[in-house]
């Protein structure tokens, strides 16, 4: 009778043990920057209208809704925020976070903070750089007349930009109490989960 208690034991945790262990489907280790303020309000890549104290990220690869944990190496302190912008590529940069998550990992205004991205699983289970997102939904035919396509792909002669190969780190040693403080007031904390 244990025999058999033993094995239903293990054919329920070892499905979710292998799980947990599993390689993610994406990780970078690069330089993070921070949204512009002059941008709030406006509408994303993806058709969302940006929000600086959101929990949301530019990149240049990931497919939109992708929810990535970022890592600031200097400190330690992590972040998921979720894909649904594109930023202009700049070398060794990785993400564009928004200013909410930019502030919880202590990354200041103006300066790259030296940060890990990981990602378990892939929105919409594409590889990056296979899915370029969907148009705008919000407001898409008063926009322009028409409505919304199905799909659409990227433009025939859009090559994506090239991996980053080579990473050097950081030589900057963080200035004195950089990453120890907690977040500015008025900064709403971070969504369950999202640690």
């Amino acid at each position: 009778m244990k025999y058999y208690a033993l094995l239903r034991v293990l054919a329920i945790a070892l499905p979710a043990l292998l799980a947990s262990c599993a390689k993610p489907a994406y990780q970078v280790r690069g330089y993070a920057s921070y949204i512009a303020e002059q941008y709030a309000g406006r509408y994303t890549s993806s058709g969302a209208i940006y929000q600086p104290l959101g929990w949301t990220a530019a990149h240049n690869t990931l497919p939109f809704g992708t929810v990535v944990k970022v890592k600031n190496n200097y400190n330690g302190r992590t972040v998921n925020v979720t894909v649904n912008d594109r930023f202009p590529s700049y070398p060794n940069r990785v993400i564009n976070l928004s200013r909410a998550a930019a502030q919880e990992l202590q990354i200041p205004y103006h300066q790259p903070g030296d940060v890990t991205v990981t990602a378990k699983t892939i929105a919409g289970g594409a590889a990056p750089a296979a899915n370029y997102g969907n148009p705008p939904a919000a407001n898409y035919g008063s926009n322009y007349g028409a409505t919304a396509p199905a799909n659409y792909a990227a433009p025939p002669s859009y090559t994506p930009p090239p991996a980053v190969k080579t990473y050097s780190n950081p030589t900057a040693v963080p200035p004195a109490g950089y990453g120890t403080s907690a977040p500015p007031a008025g900064i709403p904390p971070p969504p369950p989960g999202y640690r």
